[in-house]
């Protein structure tokens, strides 16, 4: 029998599927508010603690990304020898004849995701686009959604325990610390980015070398059918050189002009996902022309680098997402004289890298659970000032510039999760996108 352990989206979705084909399973949550909903909605579901369970009784256990494998809860698993795996590893089994094309990296990857995903729509090629991007992995199932190309976005978390995962297109997009919170060592997260990799000498891997961590990953498996893209020049691959695309990999030397980029995907760092999209493009042998409509027209997802206001006097990006402080500097050298909200709950506890982007930023705001560290770190470099939340920090920042005749950029890119005072990134975005709706609309 199977045992599901945590049951928030995937977890919901995996006893979706269970209780659809008559399979007997025992599940749990810790949250009882959780549970008691789940009654309610769900007929006959059997619910029970893992130290309550005769293990005799339990084949394996599927358990949701938002729990470590080194939880203590997982110790009487491992005594006896009763296996431990991610929703990836169900949903793995389930796939037949359908093509994969899985998306991961530590910043970049649900719009990468999309991006593939409305080229494929555009290209008139039915495709089921989830994973970490918002819509469990089991759904495709659960909705009897039949498509020949399931594009997914994965973490580090679903990539940990799925052995029968075998795409047929790997992206690894970039890799810089994140969830220390989850891992002992960066080495080790690395290595679960790295399961993305495929070794089947049919598939494909495209990897972004502009990252030494990347870069290390694509040294080692060279022998392996990588294609590698980059922001910068190198001389057997794909790269950006201004606005066009310089494709020394398929072609000897071929320049892709993209004449207009969609303020969705503004930045340097979504050229990176562009580039792997244009791969993807080339390897199904799509119309490149239909890719250059997309890239130009592309609506990216909410809390990406979402322009609320841009007009002469002020542009307003609600960069909620940025949940790590790779992915807030990343959003931040696209502008100048910044007003930049960060903070939250840190996942890491090195904000110093900001202290090199000092002549970016006009004035920060900190808010959230890790502000005192934050502007401890950053105080005697950059003007600094500590917020008790989100609403505060935006009432300072039009204050502080209501007889500046300046253009004002002001960037919400937290760098720290939301788990202080909002449930999720979402939660916190559309808080962001309201008040500015009070304040300037």
């Amino acid at each position: 029998m199977k045992y599901i352990y945590g049951l928030n989206k995937s977890g919901i979705s995996l006893i979706t599927f269970l209780k659809n084909i008559e399979e007997k399973f025992i599940c749990w949550d810790d949250e009882i508010k959780i549970r008691e909903k789940l009654i309610q909605s769900i007929k006959k579901i059997n619910f029970m603690d893992l130290k309550n369970i005769d293990l005799k009784f339990i084949d394996e256990v599927f358990l949701t990304p938002g729990i470590s494998l080194n939880n203590k809860k997982m110790n009487i698993l491992k005594k006896n020898g009763i296996e431990v795996f991610r929703d990836l590893e169900f949903y793995s089994r389930l796939i037949t004849n359908e093509k994969i094309i899985a998306v991961t990296g530590t910043n970049g990857k649900s719009t990468t995701t999309k991006l593939i995903g409305d080229i494929l729509k555009l290209n008139k090629i039915k495709n089921f686009v989830g994973g970490n991007i918002g819509v469990p992995l089991l759904e495709f199932k659960n909705l009897n959604i039949k498509a020949p190309f399931h594009v997914i976005e994965l973490s580090s978390f679903q990539l940990e325990s799925a052995p029968s995962f075998n795409p047929f297109i790997s992206i690894l997009l970039n890799i810089s610390p994140d969830h220390m919170d989850r891992y002992l060592n960066f080495d080790e997260y690395v290595h679960q980015k790295e399961k993305i990799i495929n070794h089947n000498k049919e598939s494909y891997n495209i990897i972004s070398i502009d990252d030494h961590n990347c870069l290390n990953l694509f040294n080692r498996n060279k022998h392996l059918n990588i294609i590698p893209i980059s922001l910068k020049k190198i001389n057997k691959g794909i790269f950006f050189q201004n606005n066009n695309i310089v494709d020394r990999f398929f072609h000897k030397d071929k320049l892709i002009s993209i004449n207009k980029i969609s303020p969705s995907l503004f930045g340097l760092f979504n050229k990176q996902n562009i580039l792997a999209a244009y791969v993807v493009t080339k390897i199904l042998k799509l119309n490149i022309k239909k890719f250059i409509k997309v890239v130009s027209e592309f609506k990216g997802l909410p809390h990406r680098m979402e322009e609320v206001i841009y007009n002469k006097k002020m542009r307003i990006i609600n960069n909620s997402k940025a949940t790590n402080v790779d992915a807030s500097i990343k959003s931040l050298i696209n502008y100048n004289n910044v007003n930049l909200i960060l903070g939250g709950k840190a996942k890491e506890n090195d904000f110093s890298s900001f202290i090199n982007y000092k002549k970016k930023i006009r004035k920060v705001y900190i808010i959230g659970k890790s502000a005192d560290m934050i502007f401890y770190q950053l105080k005697k470099s950059i003007n600094c000032e500590i917020c008790k939340n989100l609403e505060i920090a935006l009432n300072k920042i039009f204050i502080d510039n209501f007889n500046k005749k300046n253009f004002l950029t002001l960037l919400f890119s937290p760098a720290c999760t939301s788990f202080d005072q909002y449930k999720n990134f979402e939660e916190r975005g559309n808080h962001f996108k309201d008040l500015i709706s009070r304040l300037v609309l």
